[in-house]
């Protein structure tokens, strides 16, 4: 089923999405998940939310407050599928993974795969000393006894073949690896140890 725009609330995609995506924000800085989760969803199906990497942080940290740290996962896992594009934006939720998997999953071996498959192209905004991040990681690694990996590999980008229509088409400009406006907000759900 293709997107239908006059279905959406309000009629204006973009103004639904900035709504969403304000709803959602408070909803996670009240540890209220489930309002978190909804209004992110809302925002990804009919607010333009699919296409930015935001999006899927919000989820994630939804999944966080939940206690849910594989889905927070999974959720980083469904935007590098399906949805972001832009290697930057790429990096910043793959890092997000890696730190999710190091500090939350006690699995430094799998983590280092995706902090250096990103270290090249994080913004500063999202780590700083990524040098000294890979090298802790580096020896958490080296110092573990875990031999199965906490969650499978990140997945590579492959939208779907029926293609992505059923969502809110991207709204507004999005600028390759831009900040969050509400990064400060949850960066520290997403820190490496």
């Amino acid at each position: 089923m293709a997107f239908d725009a006059s279905r959406v609330p309000g009629g204006d995609v973009a103004s639904f999405g900035r709504e969403c995506r304000q709803r959602a924000v408070d909803a996670v800085l009240e540890n209220d998940w489930r309002g978190g989760h909804d209004w992110t969803k809302s925002w990804v199906g009919w607010g333009g939310g699919a296409w930015l990497p935001d999006a899927w942080l919000l989820y994630a940290t939804s999944a966080l407050l939940k206690g849910e740290p594989k889905n927070a996962i999974h959720s980083l896992d469904v935007g590098l599928q399906t949805w972001i594009e832009g290697p930057v934006d790429r990096a910043v939720l793959t890092w997000c993974r890696g730190a999710l998997v190091w500090r939350l999953l006690k699995d430094p071996k799998t983590a280092l795969l995706d902090l250096e498959a990103a270290s090249g192209q994080v913004p500063s905004w999202l780590a700083t000393d990524v040098p000294s991040r890979l090298k802790a990681c580096h020896q958490d690694a080296a110092a573990s006894r875990k031999r199965v990996p906490s969650v499978k590999p990140r997945p590579d980008f492959a939208a779907p073949a029926t293609g992505r229509d059923f969502v809110a088409p991207p709204v507004g400009g999005h600028v390759d690896g831009a900040c969050p406006p509400f990064w400060d907000k949850i960066a520290s759900n997403f820190a490496a140890p």
